[in-house]
């Protein structure tokens, strides 16, 4: 694969567990959980008190997190790895945000992101 294709292939910040039958992403408290690694993501779910079913591990992107995936309103929980990759990308893209670390027992960055387009629905 040349440079180009590389260049518009969509970037992966990590990875959200989405509950097949509630519909529902995984959140930390108000906040869509955003893993580092998908094995992370199955850890989450498995974990999960919320998840009583299947679930699928999606992979989330810039795109994905600015059209308001999982209806946060544009906060999200992300673990390092997965924070370090969106803070570069947002940087790239001139996304403004606010985050702050999670006191707790996971590393977490609490993440505020400006300009989500709020779905309505």
């Amino acid at each position: 694969m040349n440079e180009l294709n590389k260049s518009m292939e969509p970037q992966i910040i990590g990875y959200s567990g989405l509950d097949l039958f509630e519909e529902c992403y995984e959140y930390f408290e108000n906040e869509c959980y955003i893993a580092d690694t998908p094995e992370a993501a199955v850890d989450l779910m498995k974990n999960s008190f919320m998840c009583m079913g299947e679930y699928s591990i999606d992979p989330i992107t810039i795109e994905q997190i600015m059209d308001d995936y999982g209806c946060s309103c544009g906060k999200y929980a992300m673990e390092p790895k997965a924070f370090s990759r969106f803070s570069a990308i947002a940087k790239q893209k001139n996304i403004r945000f606010k985050a702050r670390a999670e006191d707790g027992n996971i590393p977490l960055m609490i993440v505020n992101v400006e300009g989500v387009r709020i779905s309505h629905d």
